[in-house]
């Protein structure tokens, strides 16, 4: 196409996969960069993992894989297509994006390669630094525009293989939960379907992450913020209860609510930060509150380091006559064990 050697081995251009480049001001898609390594580079391989997940709508960590979780929530309006991430605004919990000379942010985005994942059969080759080649155990496939993807229930054995369990609880929060929108899929089908893998490698994780998953969670922030709950031994809240403002008529949602005394739980994630989405939020809670309501509200950083949350929540409990846990559950050694960093590294495969 006469581009000189010199143009190809400049930061003009970035490197994807063996002998495939990318131009930096215009980047291919993930479709593409998934394509070719089908066609091109790996024929007969099957994406799996975080990148099958991410092809069928599933959430994945934005810390994994090369950020390829931020990809699924920003496709081309036209095309569909995920392109390749440029750094945007920094995700939710994650450190703020370095600084140039003066406190200035930097002058041109930097390109996030994706890292992609997938399975194959015969001899050990290799697709380069972006690709995980994984020997398993041969699956069921499916078809997305042509690219051959773990089918569902495959990826969610292969994610309980590779993920923190409570990014696979999130994964299976969404299938089951209004933002999931896959009709017939309910907590009942999950299991019916995982119980197909007994026996094979990662089926106890996954067994474990369903039988933590609830039907009804709208964002992986209610899904940490449940569990958080749980593990520090308060009893288990309703999911996105229902109030009705008896003053509108509205039908208004508590993320985690407990309705015997009138406790809701709400998590407060990047989404409110913007001055429309707060003054809803803020007339929302005020309406809840008038009607008898305490909610007590959370960060990502409480996910964090939960304890000035869960003993605000405690005083709470106490001041409307429920029992709460001691203090002792989420201070001193076992501080540090309820804790869930938001890039928490993923243990030794199970």
């Amino acid at each position: 196409m006469g581009v000189s050697s010199r143009r190809l081995s400049s930061t003009e251009f970035v490197p994807l996969l063996p002998g495939l480049l990318t131009p930096r001001a215009e980047p291919a898609t993930l479709e593409d960069m998934a394509r070719a390594l089908q066609t091109l580079v790996l024929p007969g391989a099957v994406l799996s993992h975080t990148t099958a997940a991410v092809f069928h709508g599933v959430p994945v960590p934005w810390w994994a894989d090369g950020g390829i979780g931020l990809l699924m929530r920003r496709p081309d309006p036209l095309t569909g297509t995920r392109r390749l991430s440029l750094f945007a605004p920094a995700p939710e919990g994650s450190a703020p994006p370095s600084r140039g000379p003066g406190g200035r942010a930097p002058r041109s985005p930097v390109l996030r390669v994706p890292h992609l994942h997938c399975r194959m059969q015969g001899p050990r080759l290799s697709a380069g630094q972006n690709v995980t080649i994984h020997r398993m155990v041969p699956g069921a496939t499916v078809s997305w525009r042509g690219l051959v993807l773990s089918s569902l229930w495959e990826t969610l054995l292969e994610l309980a293989l590779t993920l923190d369990h409570d990014e696979v609880v999130i994964a299976i929060d969404h299938l089951v939960g209004p933002a999931g929108s896959r009709p017939g899929v309910d907590l009942t089908r999950v299991r019916t379907e995982v119980a197909a893998f007994a026996g094979r490698r990662g089926h106890r994780a996954l067994l474990a992450a369903v039988d933590d998953a609830r039907e009804g969670v709208e964002s992986p922030g209610e899904t940490r913020t449940r569990l958080l709950l749980i593990r520090a031994g308060f009893p288990e809240p309703t999911c996105n209860l229902p109030v009705r403002d008896p003053d509108t008529g509205q039908l208004r949602r508590i993320d985690a609510a407990y309705d015997r005394w009138r406790i809701g739980v709400e998590y407060d994630g990047d989404v409110h930060r913007g001055k429309g989405a707060w003054r809803g939020e803020h007339a929302r809670r005020d309406s809840l509150e008038s009607i008898g309501w305490t909610l007590r509200r959370l960060t990502a950083d409480d996910i964090r380091e939960p304890a000035r949350f869960l003993t605000a929540l405690r005083r709470t409990f106490i001041a409307a006559g429920a029992s709460a846990p001691p203090l002792s559950t989420w201070t001193g050694p076992t501080a540090q064990a309820l804790g869930r960093p938001r890039n928490r590294p993923r243990p030794a495969a199970r």
